[in-house]
């Protein structure tokens, strides 16, 4: 995976070279850099979105999985790469290696050589230690020894030591058990319109959009009219309609993924 030129090579095909989107790529570099972690929603928003000065829909994020998951040929039933965990976000699972010259730490060992030595010969030494004698004269006053307190024996503990144990393992594995025998629930969009033979989805429980249908016909045709038809969207995803603006997400084949784009109209 080269972040720098969005790409990926395919190294069961012969190193193939697959174009990925601008948002899928910032999704796979965060996941990378940070692997075997969850990554809340909202932490990948931020880095994707937010700090590019897009503000968009939760929708966004979830159809830039899907695609990327199709990028790399994973399943969602049986992830190799990217694994949604329920209701906290979205994790790398695989092994991650990156490709550039690590410096070398010998001589940092050629220094501490020597001084292993020097410990070996310190020890060799012996050093003397002087008491000072007790003088003791006829005048010296002999004070009182001061009573010994027994000291109190510990008082065995009568729990059992296998308590714990038992209690950590069942910590353990419920989560396990939970990741285990949970699947997440994919988002469900109807469609509601179709330009262009592009088809209008918008998710299953979204408030009605219908007065936003002439504005996102304009938008379709004109997009359609300054692209290929080999690279035409296969669908766009429209969310929002609150506070006078509307979200399309242009969803392209994984052929032409990297001509996924998101705008955003206002009224």
């Amino acid at each position: 995976f080269d972040p720098n030129s969005n790409s990926l090579a395919d190294q069961q095909s012969g190193n193939e070279v697959v174009r990925l989107g601008s948002n899928e790529s910032r999704i796979l570099l965060m996941l990378a850099e940070r692997p075997n972690e969850v990554l809340t929603r909202n932490e990948l928003h931020e880095f994707v979105w937010r700090e590019q000065g897009f503000e968009v829909d939760d929708s966004s994020l979830t159809q830039a999985i899907s695609t990327l998951r199709k990028m790399l040929k994973d399943s969602t039933k049986s992830p190799e790469f990217v694994k949604t965990v329920p209701k906290r976000g979205y994790q790398l699972i695989c092994t991650v290696e990156r490709l550039s010259p690590l410096s070398s730490d010998s001589s940092s060992i050629e220094v501490e050589e020597p001084a292993s030595d020097n410990n070996d010969a310190s020890t060799n030494e012996v050093e003397t230690i002087v008491e000072p004698s007790l003088a003791t004269t006829s005048d010296a006053i002999v004070e009182p020894e001061a009573p010994v307190v027994p000291e109190k024996a510990p008082v065995a503990s009568a729990v059992n030591p296998w308590i714990p144990r038992v209690i950590l393992f069942l910590a353990l594995l419920l989560p396990i058990c939970v990741l285990l025998f949970t699947n997440p629930a994919e988002s469900q969009f109807r469609q509601i319109g179709e330009y262009q033979n592009v088809p209008v989805m918008t998710p299953v429980n979204h408030p009605q959009i219908n007065n936003w249908l002439p504005s996102i016909e304009q938008c379709i045709e004109r997009y359609v009219k300054h692209h290929a038809e080999d690279s035409l969207p296969v669908e766009v995803i429209a969310t929002g309609g609150q506070n006078n603006q509307l979200i399309l997400n242009y969803i392209h084949d994984s052929n032409h993924s990297y001509e996924n784009v998101t705008l955003r109209i206002f009224a």
